[in-house]
């Protein structure tokens, strides 16, 4: 294996991990929302 076909072959491996990253997170983030920011009452006289 060339280090052409070897830079190809990992640049195709991160691409699918990052595309994979993104979805999880699109999918993740409105179930996790509640988690992150927590609703905070301010009570004012």
């Amino acid at each position: 294996m060339t280090r052409k076909d070897r830079v190809t072959l990992y640049a195709q491996i991160g691409l699918i991990l990052a595309s994979f990253a993104i979805i999880g997170g699109v999918i993740a983030e409105p179930l996790l929302r509640p988690l992150w920011s927590p609703q905070l009452t301010v009570a004012q006289r």
